[in-house]
């Protein structure tokens, strides 16, 4: 039997510095956000409360619905988060037990839940790479 590990919160290991947008945001912007900040989820929100997400799968997927173009062939012009956006969110709440996000990403095509505090509001996003990190050490 493994030993059982201390109760963690998910505000301890999730990032809280997240880089949102809106539903009307362009997903040239968004593209763009992905790239300079290194990350593959965007949450689109509406004052502050989550109503969509925008991967790098998302795009990557776009991109392939029009021959698998590269992004400077204009194929994200015109084009806004909510055309893509994915509405069903994963959610959890800050002082979740990490263990409930172990749950919820082990299993299925998860790979970030939205982090809200108790008025609902985006608290942070945590991915499978930070639960990993957590794991490791």
């Amino acid at each position: 039997m493994q030993p059982k590990r201390p109760f963690i919160r998910i505000r301890d290991v999730m990032t809280s510095a997240v880089r949102t947008a809106g539903a009307g945001d362009a997903l040239q912007s968004i593209w763009q956000l992905l790239v300079d900040e290194k990350c593959h989820h965007v949450p689109i929100v509406e004052k502050m409360r989550p109503i969509g997400i925008v991967s790098t799968r998302d795009l990557m997927r776009l991109s392939q619905e029009n021959g698998g173009e590269k992004v400077s062939s204009g194929v994200y012009e015109d084009k806004t988060a909510a055309e893509i956006m994915s509405a069903d969110l994963e959610t959890v709440h800050v002082d979740d037990s990490v263990e409930v996000a172990i749950d919820r990403i082990s299993y299925g095509d998860i790979h970030a839940l939205l982090v809200l505090d108790d008025d609902d509001n985006l608290a942070g996003i945590v991915t499978n790479h930070d639960l990993l990190n957590y794991l490791l050490n």
